[in-house]
């Protein structure tokens, strides 16, 4: 590896590094507003849910490394243009495929990680994280709990939480396709909910076939969800999620969320690659006109990239894009004015 490699592998690695961590803490602060936040202040186990952000913490690694990948390159090729660097090299004859080589080589090192990881570590942390608040809001689930609120008991029934006060929970809705429970109240104990005055229905397709009032009954609980975000995808294999994709598919259902969920497993870390294509091409076009991007140029490209990818998820989800589409076109869009940018920069 020549001098000129090693240089601009450490500036960037450097780079990387800070912007990564800055991503990493991002991402976990929104998790600590949105989700343990309330927590702590409803009474949970703040050890608990300490270990319950260290689980969380391979998911921000894989998907922020892309992003820190891009303002790094971004941040560290504009320096290199004010400082004249740039320049430099064109003047001794170093051509800017030259420039891009060690950045393509480190992205794509960063993208078989991230695919490596995503593949592996990422979903059984998830799993592991859900596990530790399902486990911890079931030990302690008045303090977890908020109006408003739905879990699963263990025969797979929505329920749906309509009032919290002190020890008790009340106007309860348990949901399946066979019947309907509403409970004026309950009151949990260990992993049961009990409930109290209550009306059953039962139906047979659309049509009620029988109602039932009981003064007492008991559900078994599974599952209580709190993330208001969790996508239930995120923690399956590649492999899982083909199969699950394959089934809803053949049962009539879109898929959007799962086969988004599929398609940016791989869009996700090929972004790397994407973005030393296009720092390298706007660096250099830049410095055709003598022009620079700054700060501010870096964080709003950087912003952009993490807009139309949010967008493109939420679409693909909602099934208002092809699945397809909305997990590359971030990448698609990035990559194809990387490549303008590339042809007609200085050489």
């Amino acid at each position: 590896m020549k001098t000129l490699d090693r240089y601009l592998l450490r500036e960037a690695l450097a780079h990387f590094l800070v912007g990564l961590a800055a991503i990493v803490l991002l991402f976990l602060a929104g998790a600590v507003y949105e989700v343990l936040a309330p927590l702590v202040a409803k009474g949970a186990d703040p050890y608990t849910l300490l270990r319950y952000l260290l689980y969380r913490t391979p998911e921000a690694l894989v998907r922020g490394a892309p992003v820190a990948y891009l303002f790094a390159l971004l941040l560290l090729l504009s320096r290199m243009a004010e400082d004249s660097e740039l320049k430099a090299l064109l003047a001794l004859g170093v051509r800017r495929e030259r420039v891009l080589w060690p950045f393509l080589l480190l992205g794509g090192g960063l993208s078989l990680l991230g695919f490596a990881l995503g593949e592996s570590l990422v979903p059984r942390s998830l799993a592991a994280g859900q596990d530790l608040l399902r486990r911890q809001v079931l030990e302690r689930p008045r303090g977890l709990l908020t109006p408003g609120a739905t879990f699963q008991d263990a025969r797979g029934r929505v329920v749906h939480v309509g009032e919290v006060a002190g020890e008790r929970v009340g106007k309860l809705r348990v949901l399946s396709r066979e019947e309907v429970l509403l409970a004026e109240e309950g009151r949990f104990q260990g992993g049961t909910l009990r409930v109290e005055r209550g009306l059953r229905v039962t139906y047979e397709g659309d049509r009620p076939r029988t109602l039932t009032r009981f003064q007492r009954g008991e559900l078994v609980l599974r599952d209580l969800t709190f993330e208001p975000w969790q996508n239930p995808a995120n923690r399956m294999t590649l492999a899982e999620l083909r199969r699950e994709v394959e089934r809803l598919r053949a049962q009539g259902v879109r898929a959007g969320l799962e086969a988004t969920t599929y398609y940016r497993r791989f869009a996700e870390p090929a972004a790397s690659l994407v973005f030393a294509l296009f720092a390298t091409g706007l660096a250099f076009y830049l410095l055709g006109g003598s022009r620079s991007l700054g700060l501010v140029g870096v964080a709003v490209l950087t912003f952009f990239y993490y807009a139309t990818w949010s967008v493109g998820r939420i679409m693909g989800e909602q099934n208002a894009l092809p699945p397809l589409l909305a997990a590359w076109g971030p990448n698609l869009v990035y990559g194809l004015l990387g490549l303008l940018l590339f042809l007609g920069g200085r050489r």
